[in-house]
């Protein structure tokens, strides 16, 4: 009760996301912002944090690697305690899950085996 009481209040009560700036090489304007995706190069890079964005004063589109130059901002106590809280969440779901689908594979195991397994004929020993 108590993770979920710090969950609500971190989340519901400290001021909006801040969002960092990214400055434009070109024209030094921190007016750019993420622009979508375009052809196999980015989609590759895209798999390494390296993401695509455009200047809203110059139009200059560039690729900037996204953890660079402190755009993630060091959480404090109270937010590494929720993302504590979450991956623990989703570890716990994650292990569930892989009970529950192992249990039931087990299972379907032992039913095929059951199905498919061979007889002996009984009774008169012929």
């Amino acid at each position: 009760m108590a993770k979920f009481l710090v969950c609500f209040f971190v989340r519901y009560n400290t001021p909006s996301r801040t969002f960092h700036t990214v400055v434009c090489p070109k024209c030094q304007a921190d007016r750019a912002h993420r622009s979508h995706h375009r052809g196999f190069i980015e989609h590759v890079v895209r798999l390494f944090a390296v993401y695509a964005y455009r200047c809203h004063a110059c139009e200059h589109r560039f690729l900037r690697f996204r953890y660079s130059d402190g755009s993630l901002p060091s959480p404090n106590s109270a937010e590494r305690e929720v993302r504590a809280t979450r991956n623990s969440i989703k570890w716990k779901r994650k292990r569930r899950e892989f009970l529950l689908y192992g249990t039931c594979f087990l299972l379907f195991l032992a039913f095929l085996y059951y199905i498919t397994r061979q007889r002996d004929s009984g009774g008169d020993g012929n």
